[in-house]
């Protein structure tokens, strides 16, 4: 809630505001100059309602005090601080002034209360409000740069060191008026004014006149809050006109003056209330766009986490592609190597038949780089996003028909397709499905001895297609079937071996959902090894689509 003169000066809201201050300041004197003929006019004694006035008048006045020093704690100019001051002197230098009628209603109008104390504390209070308030701009602006940001810094022992200093200066004007009553001018002699009387009224005129023309000189340059000391001050001085219009007690100008002073320090408590009211619903404002930004950076910082995991991921999966094809690739052209060294320095001194399986090895090596080449391409464009597919009716027959195009003469010899049904089909990219089942017949053909039997079948609903790969191998060891699909995964050998990347089955995975679809193994019966394909049928997705249309 704090206000500086950088937080308010030159907002479009605080211009109506600079402009009605001297059209209230120019109203109460204005009103002031208009009663002035007739403010001698006698009227009832009414004590109780001055007694009244009192009360009201000093409960106002420390009501804006407050106001302005709770302005000064949450961060408000050292101005600020000092215009509060002011008002805590006005609020304090009352005390006295009450105390000083009562005695003179108690006492008459020929006492040294009627006649010295009291006037001259009335012309403290008059005078020493807006000498206060005018003089306290003056001397926040002298004071050195260290005692200037200590104040801002210790705000509560800055706050409690001005309300001991005010509290000290009531004390000193009050002592010195009652202490040297003897020794002042009489401002009243028998309840007639002196021409003492007239010098002193004049002397505060000037002060309160003087202190006027300063504040609104500065005005622009205060925060809203200070402003309204204007409209304080105009009655001030107000007051000191019908004092000199009408310096008999219980006249018009004397109940206009006092209820002119109250007035206005209703008016500028109401206009701090208000003032303190809109600081706070633009306090409001601005901590629901705080709080709002607060969200935002909170979804974005959410967001920034996400991709940053997301980035973190994609490099992880980088760098286990290039750790593992470091790895395996070794293997392959270390076999490349030593059959091409073989058969350029022993061409002639080996067998033909050790030259045929010297090559028959090269090529299954050179396979299986290509096998990691073709896998590897197509997990760079799986992983960081979903796989674009392309789905058409597919035969069943036609895509089995396809699953021996990449084995050799030898390795055809042993895969047998059966148990087709006939006219049946499967809704799912062409490449996607010969992919998965060339990985399931090529593995077969790999780590089985024996006959591969390749088949298909509908499942008990009718709504999926089982694809299987059956092999008469020593199966998967029971340990490793759930990490079977996994990244980067092969069960060792019996032979103590690894061969490939571990692509194959990831890769397949990934395909078979793409497609809507499922892999998974199970044990052959009495032995070897069962690997599944489950796609959607190409009738039940046709049929789903013609009930959407229907819908």
């Amino acid at each position: 809630m704090a206000v500086g003169p950088g937080n308010i000066a030159g907002r479009p809201e605080e211009a109506p505001i600079r402009r009605r201050l001297p059209v209230y300041a120019i109203a109460v004197v204005a009103v002031t100059l208009a009663l002035v003929p007739i403010a001698g006019y006698r009227l009832t004694v009414h004590p109780n309602l001055i007694i009244s006035f009192f009360v009201l008048m000093a409960s106002a006045d420390l009501l804006t005090a407050y106001l302005l020093v709770q302005q000064f704690l949450a961060g408000g100019r050292v101005a600020t601080l000092g215009l509060s001051s002011a008002y805590l002197y006005s609020t304090l230098m009352m005390a006295p002034y009450a105390v000083g009628f009562t005695r003179i209603q108690r006492l008459g109008s020929e006492s040294a209360w009627s006649e010295v104390c009291g006037p001259w504390l009335f012309l403290a209070l008059l005078g020493g409000f807006p000498a206060l308030a005018a003089a306290q701009q003056y001397l926040v602006a002298a004071l050195p740069g260290r005692l200037s940001e200590l104040a801002r810094t210790r705000r509560r022992a800055a706050a409690g060191i001005a309300a001991s200093s005010v509290l000290a200066l009531v004390v000193a004007v009050t002592g010195t008026v009652v202490g040297a009553a003897d020794r002042l001018p009489r401002l009243y002699l028998g309840g007639t004014p002196t021409v003492a009387c007239r010098w002193a009224v004049i002397a505060t005129l000037l002060v309160a006149a003087v202190s006027l023309l300063a504040v609104v000189r500065n005005s622009r340059h205060r925060p809203a809050v200070e402003q309204w000391v204007v409209v304080a001050i105009s009655a001030s001085l107000a007051t000191t006109i019908l004092f000199m219009a009408a310096p008999h007690r219980y006249t018009l100008g004397y109940y206009a003056a006092r209820i002119t002073l109250l007035v206005s320090s209703g008016v500028v408590l109401l206009a701090l209330l208000a003032e303190t009211a809109n600081l706070y619903r633009r306090l409001w404002a601005a901590h629901e766009d705080l709080d709002r930004a607060h969200r935002e950076l909170s979804h974005r910082a959410e967001h920034l986490a996400t991709v940053n995991r997301e980035l973190e991921a994609a490099g992880a999966w980088k760098s286990d592609i290039i750790a593992t094809l470091s790895h395996e690739i070794n293997q392959p052209l270390a076999v490349i190597s030593a059959y091409s060294e073989e058969l350029t320095h022993e061409w002639d001194t080996i067998t033909e038949e050790e030259r045929r399986a010297a090559v028959q090895a090269l090529g299954n090596r050179v396979n299986q780089l290509l096998d990691m080449a073709a896998h590897l391409l197509v997990l760079c464009h799986a992983e960081p996003g979903e796989l674009d597919t392309h789905p058409v009716v597919l035969p069943v027959e036609h895509a089995l028909t396809r699953v021996t195009d990449n084995l050799s003469k030898q390795a055809r010899s042993r895969v047998s397709v059966c148990d087709c049904p006939s006219g049946a089909a499967v809704w799912a990219d062409p490449v996607h499905t010969h992919e998965v089942l060339t990985n399931f017949v090529t593995n077969a053909v790999k780590y089985s001895p024996g006959d591969i039997r390749v088949s298909a079948a509908l499942d008990d609903t009718g709504h999926d297609v089982l694809f299987a790969v059956t092999d008469e191998g020593n199966g998967v060891p029971a340990d490793f079937v759930e990490h079977l699909f996994d990244r980067f995964t092969q069960a060792e050998q019996s032979s103590g071996g690894r061969t490939g990347a571990g692509f194959g089955l990831y890769l397949s995975r990934l395909l078979a959902e793409a497609n809507q679809g499922q892999v998974w193994y199970e044990d052959a019966v009495p032995h070897g090894s069962r690997f599944m394909l489950r796609l959607p049928s190409a009738e039940t997705v046709g049929a789903e689509t013609v009930g959407a249309e229907t819908r």
